[in-house]
């Protein structure tokens, strides 16, 4: 049992006291080696369950309540979890109150906390990744400069949907050259915006290439976007600053396969379905089809003193007769796995009559790679 969690002298405000409980845990968890599990109110102050990580991720069979939702457990699932992993939940005294009284923390100022020391699951996001094309084969302050400017458009995307009221809170990571970019929030809402963002992001990108001069051109990007499942982490502070949040899984596999494959300038769409909505399956079709919807939004659209006339997001194939059609492109990926996927395109018309484009169109696939 610990010792009595004594509050900072300024024992009314939350922020204090969210430092002091992120300090216990910082401790409690050896460097962020440990995970909380599941946490509860007790008598005297708070109960929790904490696991080494490794034998988290070793466990045999899976109870969905480990990874999925809050880590404030009801006394039910607190048990049920403590007991199914074996594991004497540690208690924590505090001399201030959890609940609703005005001088202590409520339940959400404590899982605000706890969530930094958890692990989570998600069943389905989108993510999607930027690579720099021959990115080693510049010069340190090439790299530099491609990577802010990447940073910037994906700012600039992130806050023209934030000027439309559309939910989108980016989670960033860097991969060396370049970026795993997602939505810190889930749902159906936020992987349409996900793909908006990229669209816009594209947008604003293929308009500086333009612009730049020949002294530092921009790269050639490749984009991957997919769907799927994935495990959720953050970096745990003895100081409490702004949460880090990584992921890794399914879907940050399945995209770094898909650029693996991918040519200069092209954009590849993962074949993903969410099914976390029951009978209503979500395809990449279906949410290209919405967040072109969302983009009707965008007309007249000030992207550097242009204007956008209409900008389309849209999944390549060949012509049937009149139509088009979205084809599948298989690839193998240097493990032999299997990759379905689709080509896509984003094209912009600009009220001053010129056009942007990003991606590379159907015919252009003849040569690329199959496997």
């Amino acid at each position: 049992m610990q010792e009595p969690l004594r509050s900072h002298p300024s024992a009314g405000r939350r922020d204090d006291l969210r430092l002091s409980l992120n300090q216990l845990l910082f401790g409690l968890s050896q460097f962020g080696s440990s995970a909380v599990v599941a946490w509860r109110p007790s008598g005297k102050g708070l109960e929790i369950v904490m696991l080494p990580k490794s034998r988290l991720f070793q466990l045999k069979e899976r109870e969905e309540r480990i990874f999925e939702g809050p880590r404030h457990c009801s006394d039910e699932e607190f048990k049920l979890i403590a007991g199914f992993l074996g594991v004497q939940p540690t208690e924590i005294r505090l001399d201030f109150p959890i609940g609703g009284s005005g001088n202590g923390l409520t339940h959400d100022d404590v899982e605000s906390v706890m969530s930094r020391y958890s692990i989570g699951f998600a069943r389905f996001r989108t993510v999607f990744l930027i690579d720099v094309v021959g990115f080693s084969k510049h010069s340190p302050e090439e790299q530099a400069s491609h990577l802010s400017t990447l940073k910037f458009c994906l700012s600039l995307a992130e806050a023209t949907l934030h000027q439309k009221g559309l939910p989108m809170v980016m989670g960033r990571s860097t991969t060396g050259d370049g970026y795993y970019v997602w939505n810190l929030e889930t749902g159906i809402e936020e992987d349409i915006s996900l793909f908006v963002l990229m669209t816009l992001f594209s947008l604003y990108y293929k308009s500086l290439q333009r612009e730049m001069t020949d002294k530092m051109p921009l790269p050639e990007l490749r984009l991957a976007l997919s769907g799927g499942s994935h495990y959720v982490f953050y970096e745990p502070s003895p100081k409490y600053v702004a949460r880090n949040e990584y992921i890794v899984g399914d879907v940050t596999i399945n995209v770094a396969r898909l650029i693996g494959k991918a040519r200069g300038d092209q954009i590849l769409v993962g074949d993903c379905a969410n099914q976390t909505v029951g009978s209503d399956v979500w395809t990449a079709h279906r949410y290209v089809l919405a967040a072109n919807k969302v983009l009707d939004g965008f007309r007249d659209l000030n992207v550097f003193g242009d204007r956008v006339e209409e900008t389309r997001f849209y999944l390549t194939g060949p012509k049937d007769e009149a139509r088009f059609r979205n084809q599948k492109i298989k690839i193998v990926d240097k493990h032999g796995f299997e990759h379905i996927c689709y080509n896509a395109k984003v094209n912009t018309h600009m009220k001053s009559g010129n056009s942007i484009f990003a991606g590379l169109q159907h015919r252009d696939l003849r040569h690329a790679a199959k496997g």
